[in-house]
């Protein structure tokens, strides 16, 4: 093989190992100067609900997160919180507290929220909801209002129990 041939083959393989998530990524903003991507989440299967502290919905959803959050943690399932209230910081503190919440909650503007799930800002109700597999590759999109958060406890496990048992075959 010649040189040439040796670095494109290397270029290759590189473009291929390169772990990359599947689907779209959101910066997010967290208590204390700090953020996260959502695309530093692959590796497992995980899930990304966007809310409002005031809403009465998102006050119910985020603890059922919660709950199977730590019921599949041990498999590899994380979740992510993201805001989109006004002055975020204070109120995300206090929701992650009033609601007993251990997952990370932060923010968002409401033009990337709407960006990373590919919706108009006039068409975002919240609570809203991503989830994804462990490539990062989106496996459910809930928008507020979905049939899905009339029995979100059991379809969220059953989904999060599937995706899990998949990362378990690879």
């Amino acid at each position: 093989m010649t040189r040439r041939g040796l670095i494109l083959s290397a270029t290759a393989l590189a473009a291929q190992t390169t772990k990359k998530p599947a689907g779209p990524s959101l910066t997010i903003g967290l208590p204390g100067g700090k953020s996260m991507k959502t695309s530093q989440m692959v590796g497992g299967p995980f899930a990304v609900t966007i809310f409002k502290t005031t809403c009465p919905h998102c006050q119910k959803s985020l603890p059922i997160m919660e709950k199977v959050m730590k019921e599949f943690s041990a498999k590899g399932f994380r979740a992510v919180a993201v805001a989109v209230d006004q002055n975020p910081e204070p109120l995300v503190r206090d929701f992650a507290k009033n609601y007993k919440i251990s997952f990370p909650l932060g923010w968002a503007s409401i033009d990337d929220i709407c960006k990373f799930l590919d919706l108009k800002p006039e068409q975002l109700y919240v609570p809203a909801l991503m989830v994804f597999d462990r490539t990062g590759k989106v496996r459910g999109r809930y928008p507020g209002g979905d049939a899905f958060f009339n029995m979100e406890e059991a379809n969220l496990r059953n989904l999060v129990e599937m995706l899990a048992k998949e990362t378990k075959k690879s």
